[in-house]
């Protein structure tokens, strides 16, 4: 990952300030969300001078590990309508496998989300432009980045310009990982189930403080292996279908 970050950084003039960004926006989110592990605000400053894990990361650039865990229970759109619950709809999935070893990625600045989000999308008829929130894996700060890109939410190379000033924090033009994200929420070795969770739960409006106001499509995003396997989801509320 953190050879993925420097290339991104000599190909697109990425900056480690933009990686601190991502990092930052989770921490305010995590901030609203009280099952959060992270309770202390954080700065690009604090993100540039934490402790070096393997440049261009520092600690705060690279997701907790932590214990935690979640489920979904997945039905029929007739029966969901029976549920206690506000049903929520799968709109569109994708998914696709570029490699196993790092060695053997053709870019590392492209990931295959570039393929699973097309598909997705193509499923449910929609666009980027109609996707209300955005949950991501959040292995590492350049994540976010890459697949931001890749979905279709800007053009390559530029996320990095895509999250700074807080575009993808809290009262930004594109919400990012609202629950605070692997990096400041929770990483419990297999993040992807909360992150399909977290877009859940914004579509049925019980986020609170953090919730993204009139959220109708959330679009979740999961990473495996290293940056080798993606897989997209789109889920959307009672008005989408």
């Amino acid at each position: 990952y953190a050879m993925a970050a420097s290339r991104h950084m000599h190909q697109y003039g990425t900056t480690r300030e933009h990686l601190a960004e991502v990092a930052v926006a989770a921490r305010k989110w995590a901030l609203l969300n009280p099952k959060a592990w992270e309770k202390e605000p954080l700065t690009v400053e604090q993100v540039l001078n934490a402790r070096m894990v393997s440049y261009p990361f520092t600690v705060r650039d690279c997701c907790l590990v932590l214990d935690g865990g979640g489920a979904m229970i997945l039905t029929s759109a007739a029966r969901a309508k029976s549920l206690k619950k506000k049903p929520v709809y799968v709109l569109g999935t994708g998914e696709a496998l570029s490699h196993a070893s790092i060695s053997n990625m053709a870019d590392l600045t492209v990931t295959a989300a570039a393929e699973s989000g097309p598909r997705a999308f193509g499923m449910a008829g929609l666009k980027p432009s109609e996707v209300d929130m955005v949950s991501l894996y959040d292995a590492f700060t350049i994540t976010p980045i890459l697949f931001l890109e890749d979905l279709g939410f800007c053009p390559k190379g530029e996320g990095g310009r895509l999250v700074a000033n807080g575009a993808i924090a809290p009262g930004g033009k594109l919400p990012v990982n609202t629950s605070g994200g692997g990096l400041s929420y929770c990483h419990p070795g297999m993040y992807g189930l909360l992150v399909m969770i977290e877009a859940v739960r914004q579509v049925r409006g019980e986020c609170d403080k953090r919730q993204v106001k009139d959220c109708a499509v959330a679009l979740a995003h999961g990473n495996g292996g290293v940056l080798s396997s993606q897989c997209t989801v789109i889920f959307g509320g009672p008005s989408t279908v």
